[in-house]
């Protein structure tokens, strides 16, 4: 076992075949160095674990590994880590600490018992049951009567909520390493779920839309596609089975801070989308703009917000040009005169950056990661607090 640094550069002693492995992994640049043998490893952006030929790399994350579950779980749980828990092997140790955090979460929302839906079914039967599918019926057998075919509701435990958990149960399973309380906590679940069926490997996972019914299982789904998106569950070229679970910092920022923005800003009347994917920069639409966060009141956008997770070499304090040009780019698309670029704590300074060219006031912000988890959301609080100040 290596270790990484996810912020500033590590030097590790590997084969060719491994430092070419690690670099298809695409989660960091791998460059030589004059020392034959020895690699250099910068511009990190997932943490967690990654299996190579012959050897296990860990990445120690520049951010607390409490807050990193946290924010995986959209702020919906807290993990509590012991003092042995925070030492140097144990604080690299992200995916053990999130499969800890999911098997919590599918224990408590499964506590009473699986979640049951309704399913679409088709079959052959000898019954009519349900609708008949008359055009199935004459294209499958035409003048045949029977079996029956058939469309009715099934009301059963193996929804789309509960085959997204199962399959993450199963990936789990198969990670190296797991504590006697996990495997526990395992073989107890792998009961309670004996009725579901797990997804298919290289597709997108079911969209599950959130109501009363399913409020339960909110922070196990999300810590579910956590855990598959570290895995690259939906995608089959470029990845490594096995051992490899890394976890993209920069998504689990985002989506965090455009949740607690969300939940901070609704009381002063004000909507966030997150990922907003109507606007373009040009009127022949050739140029599409993916913003983060676009913050609106009644419908009309009042501002946008571009989360950054990145480190960055020395600067001054100073955000780089292009994320200037591009927070630009977003406020003149959508018409707002403020734009704000959302940075964690050490990376820039908080500052304002006027164009007056075009009428837009780039807000910059450094939002401080490295403290407990109530001091994290205290800063998120006072983040929505300063954009719905500058709003009104």
């Amino acid at each position: 076992m290596v270790f990484v640094t996810e912020k500033g550069e590590s030097y590790l002693d590997l084969t060719f075949a491994q430092a070419t492995e690690l670099q298809e992994l695409r989660f960091c640049r791998v460059s030589p160095t004059p020392v034959s043998g020895r690699w250099r490893i910068a511009d990190v952006r997932k943490v967690g674990v990654a299996a190579i030929a012959g050897c296990e790399v860990r990445v120690i994350p520049k951010t607390p590994i409490e807050n990193i579950v946290y924010m995986s779980s959209l702020g919906g749980m807290q993990l509590r880590l012991g003092t042995a828990d925070v030492l140097f092997g144990r604080e690299a140790s992200v995916p053990e600490a999130i499969v800890d955090a999911f098997l919590s979460a599918v224990g408590s929302a499964t506590r009473s018992g699986l979640l049951k839906g309704y399913r679409s079914a088709e079959e052959s039967s000898p019954v009519v049951r349900g609708r008949w599918n008359i055009a199935r019926q004459l294209a499958a057998r035409p003048g045949i009567p029977l079996p029956v075919e058939v469309d009715y509701d099934e009301f059963t435990e193996d929804i789309a909520e509960n085959r997204i958990l199962v399959t993450a149960l199963g990936v789990v399973r198969r990670l190296p390493g797991l504590s006697d309380n996990a495997r526990h906590a395992l073989r107890a679940l792998q009961v309670v779920f004996a009725e579901v069926s797990s997804l298919p490997r290289g597709q997108a996972l079911p969209e599950v839309r959130p109501d009363r019914l399913n409020a339960h299982y909110t922070v196990a789904l999300r810590l579910a596609k956590a855990i598959l998106d570290a895995v690259s569950w939906t995608h089959r070229e470029g990845t490594v089975v096995g051992a490899t679970f890394l976890v993209d910092m920069a998504a689990v920022f985002e989506r965090y801070v455009a949740n607690r923005l969300a939940v901070a800003l609704a009381g002063d009347g004000l909507e966030v989308a997150a990922q907003a994917q109507e606007w373009w920069l040009d009127t022949g639409r050739s140029v599409s703009l993916r913003p983060d966060i676009v913050i609106s009141r009644r419908g009309a956008p009042v501002a946008v917000a571009d989360t950054k997770y990145k480190v960055l070499g020395s600067g001054g304090g100073a955000p780089p040009n292009g994320d200037v040009y591009q927070a630009v780019a977003y406020a003149m698309a959508i018409g707002v005169s403020s734009a704000h670029l959302i940075y964690t704590a050490d990376d820039v300074d908080a500052r304002v950056i006027d164009v007056p060219f075009v009428g837009v006031r780039v807000y910059v912000h450094a939002l401080p990661l490295a403290g407990s988890v109530a001091w994290l959301d205290r800063a998120v609080r006072e983040l929505a607090g300063s954009l719905s100040h500058g709003i009104m």
